[in-house]
Order: structure tokens, then C-alpha cells, then sequence
């Protein structure tokens, strides 16, 4: 497994990591049944050192934001591939679990500068979509939602990864 600190030294400011996937692919993937969450997660594997078959499945209860409407999941697929490249490991050590946090507060504070929230169901309200709304998940495939917002949303956080990770 890769340390935070190897990582680091690995991903260069400037050069494109994750951010590979045109709009049409990502529909394609969500056309396959991937999450966001998944798909976000899924361009940095190599990368993080990660195996991409685990990294996937664990990341597949966070699409539609936990499927009740909360954190959207190119979020949380963000905030894995931060955590991965960044969170501490050991006990005690306040100084990557420091960097880490802030990590996240700046991917965070970027993502809302972009598009306003994180939160999946304020994201997709033009499409009156909200995942805690039983029956909303098949409705929202009959919607542009997931051709028109939420491929967004995924290039957005991946630009934002390949720009906050160093």
C-alpha cells in the first residue's frame, strides 16, 4: 500500500491525474450502474496504490448522496481519493491528520465555490430529484439528470483533485 507521503511525491501540481474521462464516458459508466461516488474513485486507483475492484464496491453505497439526498457522491468519491492520498494511519499523528483535514476543507470549499453545495439533493433540485424520496433513483434516469448535472458534478471534482493534489 502507498503512504500519504509517497503519493504526494507522485502526483505533481499541474499534471493531470484523474481527469481523463470525457462527459460521454462518465454517462457511459453511469449507464453501467456505476455511482458517481465510484467513478471519481476509479480514475485515481492506479495512482493511490489502490485495488480498483475493493476501492469500486466501497465506494458504491455513496451515490445519490448515500442514496437519501446528503453528500453528493463525486464528493465523497473526492473526499476517499483525499483521505487515501492524505489521512494518517497512525495514532497520534496530528501533522497528516492536519494536512488531511485541510485537504478536505480546501476540495470542499472549491467544490462549493463551483456549483453553490455539496449536498446531492440541493445539486439536482432544478430536476426535482431527491434520493430519500422512495422511487426517486428510478425517476431521476427518466430526468436529464444524469446526462446533463451530474456529469458535471464528476468532472468538476476530478479538475478539483487534479488540482489539490500535490
Amino acid at each position: 500500500m502507498v503512504n500519504a507521503r509517497q503519493v504526494r511525491v507522485g502526483c505533481q501540481k499541474g499534471v493531470v491525474m484523474g481527469n481523463t474521462l470525457s462527459k460521454a464516458e462518465i454517462i457511459k459508466l453511469f449507464e453501467g450502474k456505476r455511482h458517481c461516488s465510484q467513478v471519481v474513485i476509479s480514475q485515481w486507483v492506479d495512482e493511490l496504490g489502490l485495488d480498483e475492484e475493493t476501492a469500486i464496491r466501497m465506494m458504491a453505497p455513496f451515490g445519490g448522496g448515500g442514496f437519501c439526498g446528503e453528500t453528493c457522491g463525486a464528493v465523497a468519491g473526492a473526499l476517499a481519493v483525499i483521505g487515501a492520498g492524505y489521512g494518517h494511519y497512525e495514532l497520534g499523528d496530528e501533522e497528516q491528520n492536519a494536512i488531511m483535514i485541510a485537504k478536505t476543507n480546501e476540495f470542499t470549499a472549491k467544490f462549493k465555490e463551483k456549483f453553490g453545495t455539496v449536498v446531492c439533493r440541493e445539486l439536482l433540485k432544478e430536476y426535482d430529484v431527491d434520493f430519500s424520496r422512495p422511487g426517486d433513483m428510478e425517476r431521476a434516469a427518466e430526468t436529464p439528470a444524469f446526462v446533463e448535472a451530474c456529469p458535471n458534478y464528476v468532472k468538476g471534482a476530478l479538475d478539483i483533485l487534479d488540482e489539490i493534489m500535490e
